[in-house]
């Protein structure tokens, strides 16, 4: 199993160091967001297969964002 210590040192020899730097960096930084993002997708499709869950669009999307963005600590 790769760790992330590993993936940085893979980035070493092949940028320099202060560029591998700014590249991890900037690559983490980036992680948050989209993982975010595909949590709230996945949940907006569990809670769209409940089809005896009578629940508006708006209130559902509402729903998921507010638990993603509370989750995120």
């Amino acid at each position: 199993m790769t760790e992330i210590q590993q993936a940085y040192q893979l980035l070493t020899p092949l940028l320099g160091t202060s560029a591998a730097s700014v590249v991890f960096a900037i690559a983490l930084l980036c992680s948050g967001p989209v993982l975010t993002m595909t949590g709230t997708n996945a949940g907006q499709i569990v809670m769209e297969g409940f089809p005896d869950h009578p629940h508006a669009a708006l209130l559902r999307r509402l729903t998921t964002r507010a638990l993603a963005i509370t989750q995120r600590g």
